[in-house]
């Protein structure tokens, strides 16, 4: 009886795991080029649509020799940047390619385009962890949360600048998630996954170059079908892991929002056992942390001399977890 008892609940377990899958980001490899009168037309409009999908979507711009070779950005890596463009045959820009299935035009993708790619799942997840500053160094944790796919699957990881001030030729002065470097092959490294409910992780490190904006800079980090293209998951370090993360019992408020002086926040429902509250900066370094007690409703801190930029705060307690963005005016 009790060995019949032990496989049953040995049987449930492998089914919990197999069944379990982490959200799926949509991945968006943008490519466009600053010479190009079209791409500064459609750019801005795309890149207003992705404001509606915060925390959805990862988004690189590669910058091909398409239409100008004399693209600044694409002569900064002409031999990747060409690399990634002839992977999927890209002949014009702007170009969008989704999860690396899905090549469209930019103009042509709307809300309805993103909507179709929401709410999926993958068998893995990625948690992208950085230390450092320069050089940079990454933890970049491939986990297999789900049933273990079969396939020929390569790793890839980038290093890429956030927000890129450049008053390009056509007109375009702020440039996003700019593809410097690959840390990975630049045609991926061949990865065998880990079984389910284990993980595999690559350590990788860049010095980077002082024509990049070190603050800016950032690693990120996905899994693609080497046969059909298609990309299982991507990671970088702005996430929230999803694998262990309960948003819905740690609800809270951030206020005022942006904020000047003192950082304050309240939460619907008081924390149920102690708990740790963070503030990272954009590149998801932590800037200072402290722990919370159980009972607590409010927090507030003085953040006058931090300069103005976008801050996240996050606030773990048992196994929940739920994280805020605020800015600092």
């Amino acid at each position: 009886m009790k060995r019949t008892l032990l496989l049953v609940f040995s049987l449930f377990f492998v089914l919990d795991l197999a069944f379990s899958q982490a959200k799926r980001y949509i991945f968006l490899e943008h490519f466009t080029n600053t010479r190009c009168g079209i791409c500064a037309g459609a750019n801005p409009g795309f890149y207003s649509l992705l404001t509606g999908y915060k925390n959805q979507y990862h988004h690189i711009s590669f910058h091909p020799a398409i239409p100008y070779t004399s693209c600044a950005l694409y002569q900064s890596n002409p031999v990747d940047n060409t690399q990634r463009t002839n992977f999927y045959n890209i002949s014009g820009t702007p170009t969008l390619v989704i999860n690396g299935l899905t090549k469209k035009s930019l103009g042509s993708v709307n809300a309805a385009t993103l909507n179709a790619e929401l709410n999926k799942t993958s068998a893995i997840e990625i948690i992208v962890k950085e230390s450092g500053t320069n050089p940079r160094s990454a933890a970049i944790e491939i986990k297999t949360v789900g049933t273990k796919p079969v396939g020929n699957y390569k790793f890839y990881a980038v290093a890429l600048e956030k927000e890129l001030n450049y008053a390009s030729p056509n007109g375009e002065k702020i440039h996003y998630d700019v593809f410097r470097d690959f840390l990975s092959s630049a045609d991926g490294d061949q990865i065998d996954l880990a079984a389910t409910g284990s993980s595999v992780t690559k350590n990788l490190s860049i010095s980077i170059p002082s024509n990049w904006v070190e603050s800016q800079v950032y690693i990120m980090a996905w899994i693609q079908d080497a046969d059909t293209k298609e990309v299982l998951n991507s990671g970088t370090p702005f996430d929230i892991v999803t694998s262990a993360t309960n948003l819905n019992g740690l609800q809270f408020t951030v206020y005022p929002n942006p904020v000047k002086e003192m950082l304050k926040l309240e939460w619907q429902n008081a924390i149920p056992v102690t708990g740790k509250i963070s503030i990272t900066n954009l590149m998801g370094r932590e800037i200072y942390s402290t722990y919370l007690k159980s009972g607590s409703k409010q927090f507030q801190y003085p953040v006058a001399a931090f300069p103005k930029g976008i801050y996240f705060v996050q606030i773990q307690s048992g196994n929940e977890k739920a994280s805020r963005k605020w800015v600092k005016d």
